[in-house]
């Protein structure tokens, strides 16, 4: 039998806590927001107006801009 010494310990050891924040599963589906065409948007280079939707990337044409920006689902928000 071999005694470790009394300075080591054990890197492996698991010291979070065992309780979550949050729930694991749903009851129901999550209700997620999704722009349609002609509807307002907020993305990080301005607000504008979504032009066209392809399947995750939406074409969004921003305003007081000369600009047309694909933008995935992601980055997009409501507008303030």
């Amino acid at each position: 039998m071999i005694k470790t010494p009394f300075y080591s310990f054990n890197s492996f050891r698991n010291s979070t806590r065992k309780v979550s924040a949050f729930p694991k599963y749903h009851d129901g589906p999550v209700n997620v927001w999704k722009p349609k065409l002609d509807e307002r948007v907020q993305i990080p280079n301005g607000v504008g107006t979504v032009v066209e939707i392809s399947e995750d990337m939406y074409l969004v044409d921003l305003e007081n801009q000369l600009a047309n920006v694909w933008e995935r689902l992601s980055s997009i928000k409501r507008p303030k």
